[in-house]
């Protein structure tokens, strides 16, 4: 599962844990993204934070493992390269699916270098409940569609933006974060100062 997590929320573990069993999967490995190419490296919480954050709300899940396999690149970091990073340490015979919010899932599709993608894996888009199917297939190439899964998820309804935003505006959080993560941003002052967007 890829994402920026700034920060992970009980929204990305419930995706999670709905993939997992939907298409049984033997285990669900959060990579958090080192510098995604769609951001900006100011505008993001550094790396090593958000792999904190990440670490802290999967260490009690028997099936979800944290990730360190973007830090260990160079930027800008490609969903593309982390997959073919994965199916390499994996090996042929594992079926690797990345999970991943709908609207990551349209920018990832579309980059220039994305035309290799359809094949890698398969990819799972989550998205929230009452998503236009038809709105989905106008902003997924063609030759994505035998690859691609939505899946709804009402919880998704959480944001990170609002997380943030929350924080800076001193209102709780709980019942957004795991309480390791909110520990977490409260000890480091995460989000309290900077504006991100």
């Amino acid at each position: 599962m890829g994402g920026t997590f700034d920060p992970i929320h009980l929204g990305h573990l419930k995706v999670a844990e709905a993939a997992r069993t939907q298409f049984h999967l033997k285990k669900v490995i959060f990579v958090a993204a080192h510098c995604p190419p769609h951001k900006s490296i100011r505008d993001i919480t550094p790396a090593e934070h958000r792999y904190a954050m990440v670490d802290l709300a999967v260490k009690d899940f028997p099936y979800f493992e944290s990730s360190r396999i973007e830090m260990e690149r160079s930027c800008p970091s490609y969903a593309g390269d982390t997959i073919l990073a994965l199916k390499e340490k994996y090996g042929k015979d594992w079926q690797i699916y990345f999970i991943t919010g709908f609207d990551a899932i349209v920018q990832i599709v579309n980059w220039e270098r994305a035309r290799i993608y359809p094949g890698l894996c398969q990819f799972i888009a989550a998205t929230r409940s009452g998503y236009s199917r038809e709105g989905i297939e106008k902003k997924v190439p063609e030759a994505f569609s035998p690859y691609l899964t939505i899946i709804e998820e009402p919880r998704l309804a959480i944001s990170s933006t609002e997380i943030r935003s929350r924080v800076r505006e001193k209102k709780p959080i709980d019942g957004m974060v795991p309480k390791g993560v909110q520990d977490y941003i409260m000890k480091e002052g995460l989000y309290q100062n900077r504006q991100h967007p």
